[in-house]
């Protein structure tokens, strides 16, 4: 069976069964790549990942089963499986989605033409990267990743109601990362591109854009401990916005674990900072029409509205508990349970470059690379992780700068923004955040 012919199986499955009300969410993937070393193909993977799984709710008691098998007797093994958990599972109370119209927008998900890439193009473009990574700077002393490759999926919603809704979306990638020195400094510098228009894939750009990220930080030393001024890369504060996304979860607040609970209409950051959820932007990876529950996705939603709490973002069940319409934000893969994310997290472009971010105090660390997230709690806001950058003094560049930690709480962090640049990275990602200029942040060194 295809995905649409799983789906439709069960579907009519948990009809004869007659089970009051369920849904389902399928997927069929496949990703093809190579990996590249000296100037030799050193890997080739092809790997396909597919499945459906059913949400079943029988006296609103649910049940939850999957399959990676479309056969008839697995799917209808699975419709069982689910109808046997209902009977020891606690009422959930839980209203399913009937069919409603969705946006007309084309969210660009799909290019035809990257189904023509076969591995004789990603042979050609590995190759060329490699030789452009080995000649992106005489401080290359090895280039060990490359790759190159393309991903395809298919994902389909449905339910008892009537709700059915598939899409299609592709995206091909490649990067590199290579090792530079100096003296006795070893630095790695890497750079990717993914998206739908090759025509960006330059080797020579990703080669020295890579290059570049790794010299920059050679020669660099720690600082002297102490409170400073820093101002996260627009290819960083990402990762930071991205890794305290669930305190805005309905979820979330109703289990006590985020710390924004009764916050909504208060102030809780710095009146220059808002956040929103874009779910209608085309070609962004997190955007989508209608949610994993099938509820259509709404184009704009206030989350922060400089600075002030405006929305928790709801999924089905969330949004019953606080008897509150969802907001499209139900999240599910075939083989886990319903969640909430963000569609795309959205902070918008300040009006200031990132230079006069940098002249903004006489000492300033301005951070381009993280190293891990052990130290960083969602639930706590807790924010103690090591950072290598660039020390500013007086707007220029002093030196790189590493074996730091930036010590703080998100919370209190997003109080001391003082200043958004006027540019996003280029990164083909679902959170998009300018530079950050934080006051008064604790540096250990």
């Amino acid at each position: 069976m295809n995905l649409e012919q799983a789906a439709g199986f069960v579907l009519e499955e948990g009809k004869r069964y007659g089970i009051d009300s369920f849904d389902l969410i399928a997927t069929d993937s496949e990703d093809i790549g190579i990996e590249v070393f000296k100037g030799r193909i050193t890997s080739t993977e092809t790997s396909r990942s597919r499945g459906v799984g059913i949400r079943v709710l029988n006296n609103s008691r649910p049940g939850y089963s999957y399959s990676e098998r479309f056969s008839k007797e697995a799917l209808s093994q699975m419709v069982r499986d689910a109808m046997d958990q209902t009977e020891i599972t606690d009422p959930l109370d839980m209203e399913l989605p009937s069919p409603k119209s969705l946006a007309e927008v084309d969210l660009k998900h799909y290019n035809p033409e990257l189904e023509k890439l076969d591995f004789a193009w990603m042979r050609e473009l590995g190759l060329s990267l490699d030789q452009a990574s080995w000649d992106s700077d005489k401080r290359v002393e090895n280039v060990p990743h490359v790759g190159v490759g393309k991903s395809s999926s298919q994902s389909l919603i449905a339910n008892s109601k009537g709700v059915f809704v598939k899409k299609d979306s592709n995206v091909a990638y490649c990067g590199t990362g290579l090792v530079v020195s100096e003296a006795d400094a070893k630095k790695m510098g890497s750079y990717y591109r993914s998206g739908r228009d090759i025509s960006q894939f330059d080797p020579k750009y990703i080669a020295l854009e890579a290059a570049h990220r790794g010299t920059e930080l050679l020669g660099a030393k720690p600082l002297p401990s102490g409170v400073y001024t820093i101002v996260l890369g627009n290819r960083i504060s990402p990762q930071i916005f991205g890794m305290f996304s669930s305190p805005y979860f309905a979820d979330a607040v109703q289990k006590g674990s985020s710390r924004l609970v009764g916050k909504i209409n208060t102030q809780v950051a710095s009146p220059i900072l808002s956040i929103s959820c874009e779910a209608h932007i085309p070609d962004y990876p997190g955007s989508r029409l209608v949610d994993a529950e099938g509820i259509p996705t709404s184009a704009h939603t206030k989350v922060l509205e400089n600075g002030v709490l405006r929305s928790y973002l709801y999924n089905l069940e969330s949004a019953k508990k606080d008897n509150v319409s969802p907001t499209g934000h139900g999240v599910r893969s075939y083989s886990g349970r319903a969640g909430t994310s963000f569609s795309n997290m959205i902070v918008p472009l300040g009006n200031q470059t990132r230079q006069e971010l940098l002249e903004k105090d006489s000492h300033c660390i301005f951070v381009t690379k993280l190293e891990g997230g052990a130290g960083c709690s969602a639930v706590s806001g807790e924010i103690s992780i090591g950072i290598q950058g660039i020390y500013y003094k007086n707007g220029k560049p002093e030196h790189a700068v590493d074996r730091i930690t930036m010590n703080t709480n998100y919370f209190d962090f997003l109080h001391k923004i003082q200043g958004i640049s006027n540019e996003y990275s280029d990164s083909y990602s679902s959170i998009k955040v300018p530079d950050i200029l934080v006051s008064e942040i604790h540096i250990a060194g």
